[in-house]
């Protein structure tokens, strides 16, 4: 076994210029602005400039939060594993970990506000708690989490700039962050799970699932970003951090798949009616085949063989393009889980569900849901990436994550690697 310093390098000057520091935040404020225009349209025609309708209530919106709650205790998750089980090599990567996990909590919290209409109904949930309902447990624990990891970030970040001190206190919240992060992912998926009416999400697989792509997609998005970093901010990725990254992206995303191909082969197998007519929507040939592709193929298969295929993975940026077409997937799947599980409706009986509006070439009933986003829904969604982009721009260079670090020692497995 070899051992490699593993330290972040001191960027090179003028490294704000190459980045085009100025464009890129002008791109990002401009993004931002043209989601807050969607949202004031939208509060100023109601949730009926979404494409969400009775029998899809949930949409874009709800996805997409489910996404970025898995980014978010992925992110913790990677940071904290390096100081609860001894990887020395993801150290490095820590503070960008925990400000990704914060940053995405932030933005999940911030997209349940346009899926409510009306953003005075979150203070029910603070007046009027139901404290039978997952959803009011799932505010308190993203609101616990967003605190904590502000707190671990500024604890990471006094341990940077001063080493030796706050090293147990770091110590002591990775262990917390750890759980914490687990937990916000199930009670997130316990929303969908516990949901007996609908079989589509009534599985114990539910919580493990998220878990798993949490850990999965967190770890991609701190890969993409440490990538990025790298090439335009000066930032250093040791041989052993990189060999750590895509072991934990090729690890999780086998057991990810492994999960979902095993509720398909149950439902399959079962052959229950109300299971196979929503999976056969999902399956090649269904309404919904395309996330069936872009979740088993474009964010499964091919990013595998970037990752263990020799001449693949030796190839030049196939760590980041395994990443992201990582991140691909796991977003296919949140569209499938939510929008699956509303548009094949809970009774199949005629004369169907009704449409809303009627026009002679289109039925005004029909027996599964449809649902499309609206420019308002896309307009808002692009408009809190780019407030998470702009959160970690501005995180990396006032937190200086680019700035040497006191080097750690870690044990690197032989062998060549790209």
């Amino acid at each position: 076994m070899a051992s490699q310093s593993v330290a972040v390098t001191v960027p090179a000057p003028g490294w704000g210029r190459r980045l085009g520091v100025p464009a890129w935040y002008a791109a990002l404020g401009a993004a931002c602005a043209f989601g807050l225009a969607a949202w004031i349209y939208e509060l100023e025609k109601g949730l009926a400039s979404t494409g969400m309708r009775d029998v899809v209530s949930w949409g874009l919106y709800i996805f997409t939060f489910a996404f970025f709650i898995g980014l978010s205790a992925g992110g913790l998750i990677m940071a904290s594993s390096s100081e609860v089980f001894g990887i020395k090599a993801l150290r490095p990567l820590a503070r960008m970990g925990v400000l990704s996990a914060a940053g995405c909590v932030a933005v999940a919290a911030l997209m349940i506000i346009p899926d409510l209409g009306q953003p005075f109904r979150v203070t029910n949930i603070l007046v009027h708690p139901n404290w039978t309902s997952p959803l009011v447990w799932d505010i308190l624990i993203i609101s616990i989490y967003f605190v904590f990891s502000v707190v671990d970030l500024a604890v990471l970040h006094r341990r940077a700039r001063q080493p030796g001190r706050s090293r147990q206190v770091a110590r002591v919240l990775a262990y917390i962050g750890l759980p914490t992060a687990v937990l916000l992912h199930s009670v997130t998926a316990w929303i969908f799970g516990l949901q007996i009416a609908r079989t589509w999400w009534n599985t114990a697989l539910m919580a493990p699932l998220f878990v798993v792509s949490a850990i999965l997609s967190g770890t991609a998005l701190v890969t993409l970003v440490a990538l990025a970093a790298e090439r335009w901010a000066g930032f250093h990725l040791a041989p052993a951090t990189r060999r750590w990254l895509r072991g934990l992206v090729t690890v999780t995303l086998l057991i990810d798949l492994f999960f979902v191909g095993s509720d398909y082969i149950t439902m399959l197998w079962g052959n229950v009616p109300a299971d196979r007519s929503a999976l056969n929507l999902v399956l090649p040939g269904g309404a919904w085949s395309w996330v069936f592709w872009l979740e088993w193929v474009v964010g499964g298969l091919v990013p595998l063989a970037f990752l263990v295929v020799p001449r693949l993975r030796q190839l030049p940026g196939s760590l980041g393009t395994a990443s992201f077409l990582v991140l691909v997937g796991v977003y296919a799947f949140r569209v499938e889980l939510v929008v699956i599980g509303f548009v094949n409706p809970l009774l199949q009986y005629p004369p169907g569900n009704a449409l809303g509006t009627y026009s002679p070439a289109t039925p005004s009933f029909q027996l599964v849901g449809r649902y499309s986003p609206t420019w308002v829904e896309y307009g808002i969604v692009i408009g809190l990436m780019a407030l998470f982009a702009l959160v970690m721009t501005a995180g990396y260079q006032w937190l200086a994550l680019g700035r040497a670090e006191t080097p750690v020692e870690a044990e690197e497995p032989s062998g060549a690697d790209s």
